[in-house]
């Protein structure tokens, strides 16, 4: 029977590595391609047929598998544990054989999350949350079998406070990676507001062009994409000296508000029935009463507001970021990969996110 990886701390790191035999290692790092792409944010890997149809359909050749998200342990009593692993994704038995034989094509790159207040809680020991966060991802990505990893992308909404100790434990991961003799170039994630900062020790970026609002204003029109929120920082674009592939959302979700503050995300409402939903606006509905939502009640007055990747909308956005990027080598990805949202999309709209030079 497969076994489960369980690791409560990120310094429980001795995997029992007999699932996978660990790949012969070169020091020489892949060059990175411009290749179709998708991000994975779930915290199980399973791809069925109709999900590999769809990355043959389209040519995706690489895959930003999140791993794990590192967080903050408010109860922590050691420096060791005041980071720790949170939601690892566990690749299904049926997926790790398909990982050997038909997914074996595909580039992997495993994605580190790491919170702000993770970050913060270990200032100064940089370097122990990089030897864990390297280890931890190489004996997973071992583990589970996964095949043609040349890369290690960190996903950090690092503020000007704390730009220092993320650009300190970026050095301090690539040390690790060289001590390991791991063949994998470094990367991260680039929020808009951070195009005007410093460029981060890495070899290459993704520029994440989604999330380009507020979520939590209520008087936001969406907060997913919009081309108002996009354009101001834009301007710095064409002078960043980091190599860039761009994300783009192609994602939905239902925002809930009560006396206009943000109470959490929804999904899945039938925001249509009359009787218990009164439009307000163009994605605003106010609930017309309680109203069951598993294990909540979504209160009378209660605020939702829908918010899709409309295809219009980041065709624009798109077309925005091509004329800034002057022509560049650069790849587009998909954020992130979910048949139910990429279904609404016709094959046409898809390539043409994919398609850059326009």
């Amino acid at each position: 029977m497969r076994h489960t990886i369980l690791i409560i701390t990120i310094m429980v790191l001795a995997l029992s590595c007999t699932r996978g035999a660990a790949p012969a290692v070169s020091i020489d790092r892949p060059v990175h391609e411009e290749l179709n792409s998708a991000y994975y944010w779930r915290t199980v890997l399973h791809l069925d047929s109709a999900d590999r149809a769809f990355m043959s359909g389209h040519d995706i050749g690489r895959v930003y598998l999140r791993m794990f998200d590192v967080s903050k342990d408010a109860y922590a009593v050691t420096i060791e544990n005041r980071a720790v692993p949170n939601a690892s994704v566990r690749i299904s038995d049926e997926d790790y054989d398909l990982l050997r034989d038909s997914l074996g094509s595909l580039e992997f790159v495993p994605v580190v999350y790491i919170t702000l207040d993770a970050l913060k809680a270990m200032k100064d020991y940089e370097g122990l949350l990089a030897s864990n966060i390297v280890t931890r991802v190489r004996n997973m990505c071992q583990y589970n079998g996964l095949p043609n990893v040349g890369e290690l992308q960190l996903d950090c909404d690092w503020t000007p406070a704390t730009e220092y100790s993320f650009f300190k434990l970026c050095d301090s991961v690539r040390s690790h990676i060289d001590d390991l003799a791991l063949p994998w170039r470094l990367s991260s994630t680039i929020r808009l507001h951070q195009l005007s900062r410093k460029v981060p020790p890495v070899d290459n970026g993704v520029l994440m062009v989604y999330n380009t609002g507020s979520f939590d204003d209520p008087d936001a029109d969406n907060s997913i994409i919009d081309i108002k929120d996009v354009e101001p920082y834009l301007t710095h674009l064409p002078s960043y000296p980091l190599h860039l592939d761009i994300a783009y959302p192609t994602y939905s979700w239902q925002l809930l508000f009560r006396n206009r503050q943000f109470a959490g995300l929804l999904n899945g409402v039938d925001l249509a029935d009359s009787s218990r939903f009164s439009r307000r606006g163009p994605n605003l509905y106010v609930a017309k009463k309680d109203v069951p939502y598993n294990d909540k009640i979504i209160r009378s007055g209660d605020m939702i507001r829908n918010e899709t990747s409309d295809i219009d909308d980041v065709l624009k956005v798109k077309a925005l970021v091509e004329r800034q990027i002057q022509g560049r080598p650069h790849a587009n990805i998909l954020y992130h990969f979910d048949l139910n949202n990429l279904s609404k999309y016709s094959t046409n709209e898809i390539d043409s996110i994919f398609a850059t030079g326009i």
